[in-house]
């Protein structure tokens, strides 16, 4: 069985600052199973991708087992490595890092992003990041288990200098075929590549006189030579539907990475993400421009120089993509407001039989005069979230969210996401996205990607949200357990209200049906940091406002996954 890695944070940030809320999104990140890439503190710039050296972090604090002896490293087979001889394993462990030391090959003593849980004697690590091998110490190996989480803020050295951070996300694989598939494939089913045994999540299926792929989110790594060890050549069958169908040509692996700057402040940020093709575009990853002499520890990647443009295919979710002075404030308090954050990453390490997900969220939300009784807003949100019920053949699976207040519609630009809206006005946080679906209204959705991406007429989009609102019908439901009752068919369970689907779509020449958000659904009532129900436990990002129905109060967001606790997650004040 697979070990469920979602990890989900609450912190205070007070209204001062919100940087910190964004450097512990990068420790959140990490333990999820993006990869840390690059980093800048300001005074010097770290590209070689070691974890250790990340530079928004704070190195050196062992979890458990601390100077622990007699582990084995095994030879590494698919991407991972086999590591034995450990003590006290749990599943909580997977994400965070094991490190080695006193290994006879040198690449072995480093930190190792475990990868899957075996039992409590053993796991497998990432082994693509260093040359890891068996070791000739093998048996006698120093080891310990380090957790990003642990990271103190207060340990970290530049918070007013201006910094950059680069990671990597979760992979979207193109699969091509030049038949129609034996059968008809199943959405979702588990696909197996002969020869190889790379396997794989079936999200879309095209084909079309002699022309079309597969998109794949990727699971157990093949032996192939190809990406994620898929090899052309092969025939591919559904676990599910028993459908069959030969992969000609060299899968492409599409893959995300995020770029978070922060100016010489605490209260301004920029994010840029991007969707690559690994192989052909990687020029244009940050990770890449971080490289480039013209990106510096105070010029972040895509900021301009020799060999650092910005790249064709990142897009800006928040800010502008030029330098970090023109970022944009973080949160916009007025009053005496406390500001808190919450933070979900869904699960970035992919198994048998089990996708990573990788979606990732950040959320701003006020108290006034520090009281939690007296709450109102759900402030920004930002992250990258996937999408479910997308097109057929569409490969380009997340969109971004970060709100940008007023802005027209049609006009999409991904250099820059506009102005930020106060977390003042935010206390009915979807209501802007909600009812700005007219043509010509001037509000733009939060949610922006590519369309078509890898096809002549890709396009970057800012895309609209569609909803039932229920807030607006006669089915319009009240806090009060009675009237709950009248409108649940699940009546017995008063924290569960109706939930609606998120969907997305674009408008105007680049017309498209996207899909809808996975992790975040549009409900009525309740309140701020509410948990919707007990399982999977969704929390409420936003206050509903005042519940008539006349009012546009009544209805909020909320955001999973969560860990399941059937209890408030209000923060300590």
């Amino acid at each position: 069985m697979p070990t469920v890695n979602h990890v989900r944070r609450t912190l205070y940030i007070g209204n001062t600052t919100g940087f910190r809320g964004f450097w512990e999104f990068t420790k959140t990140m990490r333990k999820a199973g993006w990869k840390y890439k690059a980093s800048s503190d300001g005074t010097a710039k770290e590209t070689t991708g070691d974890p250790a050296l990340d530079k928004w972090g704070a190195t050196g604090q062992a979890t458990t087992n601390a100077g622990a002896a007699a582990a084995s490293i095994a030879t590494p087979t698919r991407g991972r490595a086999t590591v034995t001889g450990l003590t006290g394993i749990v599943a909580a462990d997977k994400g965070r890092f094991l490190v080695i030391t006193g290994g006879a090959t040198a690449a072995n003593n480093h930190f190792h992003q475990i990868e899957e849980i075996i039992s409590s004697t053993s796991v497998r690590i990432d082994a693509r990041n260093f040359a890891v091998a068996a070791d000739a110490s093998n048996g006698s190996l120093t080891w310990s288990i380090y957790d990003p989480l642990g990271e103190q803020f207060s340990a970290y050295t530049a918070p007013n200098a201006i910094g950059w951070w680069v990671g990597q996300g979760p992979s979207v694989l193109k699969i091509p075929i030049t038949a129609a598939s034996t059968g008809a494939f199943k959405r979702g089913e588990n696909i197996v590549q002969a020869s190889t045994g790379a396997e794989g999540e079936l999200v879309g299926y095209t084909y079309y006189n002699a022309v079309g792929w597969l998109v794949v989110a990727p699971r157990l790594r093949g032996t192939g030579t190809g990406a994620h060890g898929w090899d052309t050549g092969n025939l591919i069958t559904g676990s599910k539907s028993g459908a069959t169908v030969t992969q000609v040509g060299t899968a492409i692996d599409y893959v995300h990475e995020i770029c978070i700057i922060k100016p010489a402040n605490q209260t301004q940020i920029q994010i840029f993400f991007i969707q690559v093709d690994k192989a052909a575009e990687s020029a244009e990853l940050f990770s890449t421009l971080a490289t480039a002499a013209g990106c510096t520890a105070t010029v972040h990647p895509g900021g301009g120089g020799t060999g650092n443009a910005f790249p064709t295919h990142a897009w800006v979710a928040y800010g502008t993509n030029s330098t970090p002075g023109t970022a944009v404030n973080i949160i916009n308090v007025t009053g005496n407001i406390a500001v808190t954050g919450l933070i979900v990453c869904v699960d970035a390490i992919p198994e048998q039989n089990y996708s990573a997900d990788g979606s990732i969220a950040l959320n701003f939300s006020a108290y006034y005069n520090n009281v939690a009784s007296n709450q109102q807003s759900g402030g920004p949100l930002y992250g990258l979230q996937r999408l479910n019920d997308t097109e057929d053949g569409e490969i380009s699976l997340y969109v971004s969210c970060a709100q940008f207040g007023t802005k027209a519609l049609n006009t999409p630009n991904r250099l820059s996401s506009g102005t930020a809206l106060n977390i003042t006005t935010m206390n009915m946080l979807s209501f802007y996205f909600m009812d700005a679906l007219a043509p010509g209204s001037n509000y733009a959705g939060p949610f922006a990607g590519w369309r078509g991406r890898s096809l002549s007429g890709e396009a970057f989009t800012e895309f609209m949200v569609l909803a039932a609102k229920l807030s607006q019908s006669s089915f319009y439901p009240q806090r009060d357990a009675a009237v709950w009752a009248q409108v649940m068919l699940a009546s017995a369970n008063p924290l569960i209200r109706p939930r609606e689907k998120i969907w997305l779509t674009s408008y105007g020449n680049a017309r498209m049906y996207k899909g809808s958000l996975r992790w975040l659904y549009w409900v009525n009532g309740g309140f701020l940091f509410d948990v919707y129900g007990g399982d999977p436990g969704w929390v409420q990002i936003a206050y509903p406002g005042q519940d008539t129905p006349n009012n546009w109060g009544g209805g909020a967001m909320v955001l999973g996954p969560h860990d399941g606790s059937p209890v408030s997650i209000q923060p300590v004040l």
